[in-house]
């Protein structure tokens, strides 16, 4: 089971740190007082695996799924990418849906190279999110999603 909770924030802010913040309080809200750990490549994890864990945020949203499987999640306002990016990372016809998959691979993997891999995906490991009209959301998985639960967390700050 993936878990996703949506919350507004301040766009004004500086959001460092925001996304671990969000998962550390909704982690203890599930009774898991195990503290998130941030690998060499600042992907964050929970030392024993109980859990899998991914955020991201983008203008108005901050984004975070807990999960029982890894996972990784990328949200982005929906914006024209320059064409230097797109013919350096070789974004295929549909640019902006394939750099927030490429994003949430990253989160998945931890690993920065996969913005620059092509990257097809098995549809029953991905979902799309309808946030908000001028938002992508993306979740993927190296397993089948199952269950799926997004949920709105409120204004966090």
């Amino acid at each position: 089971m993936i878990t996703c909770t949506i919350f507004k924030i301040n766009e004004e802010i500086n959001h460092s740190g925001l996304g671990r913040a969000a998962l550390h309080r909704l982690l203890k809200k599930m009774g898991i007082e195990e503290k998130l750990v941030v690998s060499s490549l600042g992907k964050p994890y929970l030392p024993s695996n109980i859990k899998y864990v991914s955020s991201s945020h983008s203008g108005k949203y901050l984004i975070c799924a807990i999960a029982d499987q890894p996972i990784g999640i990328d949200i982005e306002k929906i914006r024209d990418l320059h064409p230097g990016i797109i013919a350096r990372l070789h974004l295929s016809e549909h640019p902006f849906e394939q750099w927030t998959l490429r994003e949430a691979m990253i989160k998945l993997t931890g690993d920065p190279q996969a913005m620059f891999e092509e990257i097809t995906f098995d549809e029953t490991c991905m979902r799309t999110m309808d946030v908000d009209p001028q938002y992508r959301c993306v979740i993927i998985s190296d397993r089948n999603i199952e269950e799926l639960i997004v949920s709105t967390g409120g204004f966090y700050e």
